[in-house]
């Protein structure tokens, strides 16, 4: 085994045994609201992939008014739970609301959100919402274990301390918070947290002015933190400086832009400052950022429905995936792609493998970088019997991600397949190679790798003197 790869099975050792203790030593409790089957049981995969054998360390849930339930259930348990839930469900459509519930309701459960987009807009604001991490999907098991990882890790000595000033504060003792607070920016007087839990012992202790400096040296360590501009904005509407309130509201649309709401909030402060026109500009970018986000709802329900038709109606299936696209309008961009992947399965099911090819470059003129992309080409051109565009297109796809094949066992049986094809024998061994590491009960990777076996074996036979 080279270095390369020892090293890397022990990254993914050591990931699963941080996540493996929360389960199994720290009471854990996974939860998955969703409607992709697909997630669901990479999810289930991951955990007995640990191994986690206890199946009721992981439930599965439809609808969000049962994830409520359950999550509930779980802390009246003494458990500690994760929720995984979908950015976009078909039946409630975005779910930020309902994240920003579960965590006002739940403070202390974890929140990993699977999304479609990468945007760091988008990000910023499901943070803000409450997500403590995300999973874009088509993820992989190592992408999900690594976000797991790090999601429920066990507590710093730094954040244990922080979390027991935050029970100061909530008891409303803010001297013990103070005291706390000081012993941890002694150790770390770079601590962006430690500045906000400061300020809020100081706040609740009448100081407002200190707590001021306090949530401003916080902003300071930490440019793209929100905590603090909020703590902030709320400080600043209790002593009725609207101006100051303003100001920071401003700062925090900066770091995170899709949140229409506080552009309503940024307008009726507008409004009462006197200033007509730039109340309604920002009121018209607030309805402007409701309608993408409604069509953007829409358009994910009808990428879910074509989906759900991949198998069974093809056709369908890309009748809604167009509409989809359609509906994006001028917004396509590299978040987009997924849809253009669905596509192209949807056209290639129907025989169609020319125009699947059209519509995978259409989508590289957006992400030229997609290795998924050339990777699906590649496999539109086997189907059409063009090897040597098929070959070309693999290369490209492993010249972007050498470790594609690894994003899993069907993948790499699929690049060894035609690789195989077009008789690039080295790189063909090392997919199925791969295929069979990551399944080894792959009987198709297993038969492929025989028979290239076979192949090169006569082949040396016929070059023997």
């Amino acid at each position: 085994m080279a270095f390369a790869d020892f090293q890397a099975k022990q990254r993914i050792n050591k990931l699963k045994g941080i996540v493996r203790e929360y389960f199994t030593k720290r009471d854990g409790q996974a939860f998955c609201l969703s409607d992709d089957a697909t997630f669901i049981t990479l999810v289930r995969n991951t955990m007995k992939d640990l191994p986690v054998t206890d199946s009721g360390l992981f439930v599965s849930i439809s609808e969000a008014s049962q994830a409520l339930k359950a999550v509930t259930d779980s802390f009246v348990a003494r458990k500690r739970p994760v929720l995984f839930i979908e950015r976009v469900l078909t039946n409630i459509g975005d779910t930020s609301f309902l994240i920003r519930q579960f965590r006002d309701t739940f403070p202390e459960i974890r929140i990993i959100v699977m999304t479609t987009t990468a945007d760091k807009d988008r990000i910023m604001l499901l943070h803000e919402c409450g997500a403590d991490n995300f999973v874009v999907k088509p993820a992989s098991g190592a992408d999900l274990l690594d976000k797991m990882a790090v999601t429920l890790h066990p507590p710093s000595a730094v954040r244990q301390l922080l979390d027991k000033a935050r029970r100061f504060i909530v008891d409303n003792v803010g001297g013990e918070a103070m005291k706390i607070t000081k012993k941890v920016l002694e150790v770390k007087p770079d601590s962006a947290p430690g500045y906000v839990v400061m300020g809020d012992a100081l706040r609740i202790s009448g100081d407002k002015n200190t707590a001021k400096l306090a949530y401003e040296r916080a902003c300071k360590y930490s440019g793209d933190y929100l905590e603090p501009l909020q703590r902030l904005v709320d400080l600043a509407k209790e002593t009725d400086q609207k101006e100051m309130q303003l100001d920071y509201l401003k700062r925090l649309d900066a770091l995170s832009p899709l949140n229409a709401q506080r552009k309503v909030e940024i307008g009726q402060l507008h409004i009462a400052l006197g200033n007509t026109d730039a109340a309604t500009q920002v009121f018209d970018n607030a309805v402007s950022r409701a309608f993408k986000d409604a069509m953007a709802q829409v358009a994910a329900m009808t990428e879910k429905i074509a989906v759900s038709l991949q198998d069974s109606d093809p056709v369908q299936a890309e009748k809604y995936l167009r509409k989809c696209l359609e509906l994006k309008g001028k917004d396509l961009s590299v978040d987009d792609i997924t849809t253009f992947n669905q596509l192209g399965i949807s056209l290639r099911k129907q025989g169609r493998w020319q125009d699947a090819i059209t519509e995978y470059k259409r989508a590289l003129q957006i992400a030229p970088g997609a290795e998924g992309l050339y990777y699906n080409i590649g496999m539109a051109y086997a189907e059409g019997k063009d090897y040597e565009a098929a070959i070309k297109n693999m290369q490209k796809a492993l010249s972007l991600n050498p470790n594609l094949p690894r994003d899993s066992a069907v993948l790499a049986y699929n690049m060894g397949r035609v690789f195989t094809l077009g008789y690039t024998h080295d790189k063909a061994r090392s997919c199925l190679e791969i295929a069979l590491e990551l399944d080894p009960g792959f009987e198709p990777a297993r038969i492929a790798l025989e028979k290239l076996q076979k192949i090169e074996k006569t082949q040396d036979e016929r070059l023997k003197p």
